[in-house]
């Protein structure tokens, strides 16, 4: 398969190294950032702008970019695109587990029966993710994750990395986990939670005073 990655950064590296372990041909990188045409990530070369992919006519596509609101916004703007979905040949996903399109599943990953995931996640190195879990779109489980049964993630969460939420947690939409925490209660949307139990640092009123 012919496959071109959006972004350039770090997380790239990892999505590259996904896609050719899994056979195909990354046939080019697009990213914003001019100091990084020409460039190469893992020997792919970095060959334009995210307006040079929208002029380009619409083949298969990864987007390789950790922020999930940045993803978000690049899945709505670039049109046309068959969005791929990604699994290391080393990660365990259930056949009973969905995986939406655009996720990415990297090394180590544990997904066991009836989790759903959706679009454009990602599940990261380590991570684990227990029987009948759901996970929203752009949701990104940093490496080390590990999620007990029965646990909802809402869309546009990230779970930093070594964090552990226990059984039948919900989290809301949009909210921001450190790294390390122990979530044993449900979270809302939009705030940052950190600590072991974990505890609400910021709420939507006062990130935006």
């Amino acid at each position: 398969m012919r496959l071109y990655v959006f972004g350039a950064g770090g997380h790239a590296k990892v999505v590259v190294s996904t896609a050719l372990s899994l056979g195909m041909s990354v046939e080019g990188i697009f990213d914003d950032d001019l100091e990084k045409q020409g460039s190469e990530v893992l020997g792919i070369k970095v060959i334009g702008t995210m307006a040079d992919a929208q002029k380009k006519t619409p083949e298969c596509g990864v987007l390789a970019v950790g922020n999930n609101k940045i993803r978000q916004k690049l899945a709505q703007s670039l049109k046309g695109w068959e969005w791929v979905t990604l699994i290391h040949p080393k990660a365990y996903v259930h056949p009973r587990a969905y995986l939406g399109v655009g996720t990415v599943v990297f090394a180590g990953v544990v997904i066991q029966p009836d989790v759903r995931v959706g679009v454009h996640s990602i599940i990261n190195t380590g991570a684990t993710v227990d029987h009948d879990c759901e996970i929203g779109d752009f949701v990104h489980l940093a490496p080390g994750v590990n999620l007990a049964g029965n646990v909802r993630i809402g869309e546009g969460t990230f779970v930093g990395i070594g964090t552990v939420i226990l059984p039948g947690v919900k989290i809301g939409a949009w909210t921001t986990i450190g790294a390390g925490t122990v979530v044993r209660e449900d979270l809302p949307s939009g705030v940052t939670a950190v600590g072991v139990p974990a505890r609400i640092v910021k709420t939507p009123t006062n990130m935006r005073g």
